[in-house]
């Protein structure tokens, strides 16, 4: 992952969190709770891991892997909010410098509960848990150990954050949106279009702008009531 990649994903999480906010981050009108979410997230991916010692489970590590995407969106949003906070000069290359650090960190984990205790580390005494440089280092770990390496991360990111406003777009929070296309959930058919377009999404000048048409033209050519 590129500086400027990670820069993108800043610009990208601000875009989208100004969709349900456009007064976000100056002057934010809803109130976030980016860490509540975080840790339900994170119990989501335990769900998907298989974690029930006392009964037979399967694990989903594809749905597993794409939770820590899902964390990566609130750890960005929670440690843009901190930048202002803090009054930080330039908020957005401060978080882009506590992703691309973390990816180059070069870090392990071994269990997810390592990130709630980061989350505690980077806390302060006003905020106990917060996205600082321990997490992320933490997080990227886990995301470069679930994807096998930051570009294929930062490119997951860029079709979770496509797909988030494609849910937006087509009625996600009206309860209109359809989200098994053809069987397959979203997430799933979302990395497959991915995959057969990666270096275009890759090269393109604007590659979230991309990946967003890519799917709603998937979405709208292919997905309704009759076939979803």
């Amino acid at each position: 992952m590129t500086p400027e990649q990670a820069r993108q994903l800043v610009d990208m999480q601000i875009a989208f969190n100004q969709v349900i906010d456009p007064s976000y981050p100056e002057n934010p009108q809803v109130k976030r709770d980016d860490i509540k979410a975080i840790l339900v997230e994170l119990g989501e991916y335990f769900e998907h891991t298989a974690y029930k010692w006392w009964k037979k489970q399967t694990a989903d590590w594809a749905q597993a892997n794409m939770e820590l995407i899902d964390i990566l969106h609130f750890a960005i949003s929670d440690a843009i909010e901190n930048a202002y906070v803090e009054q930080h000069q330039a908020p957005a290359d401060a978080v882009a410098q506590l992703i691309f650090n973390g990816a180059a960190a070069n870090q392990t984990i071994t269990d997810g509960k390592e990130l709630v205790a980061a989350l505690a580390q980077d806390g302060t005494p006003a905020k106990p848990l917060q996205c600082g440089a321990v997490f992320f280092n933490k997080l990227m770990a886990a995301l470069v150990d679930a994807y096998g390496d930051a570009n294929t991360v930062y490119l997951t990111y860029v079709g979770k954050n496509a797909l988030n406003n494609l849910r937006q777009q087509r009625g996600y929070k009206q309860g209109t949106y359809i989200k098994m296309w053809q069987g397959r959930e979203d997430n799933e058919v979302m990395m497959a279009l991915l995959s057969e377009h990666e270096s275009k999404v890759i090269a393109a000048e604007q590659p979230l702008a991309y990946a967003q048409a890519l799917l709603l033209t998937h979405y709208d050519e292919h997905i309704d009531v009759t076939t979803a």
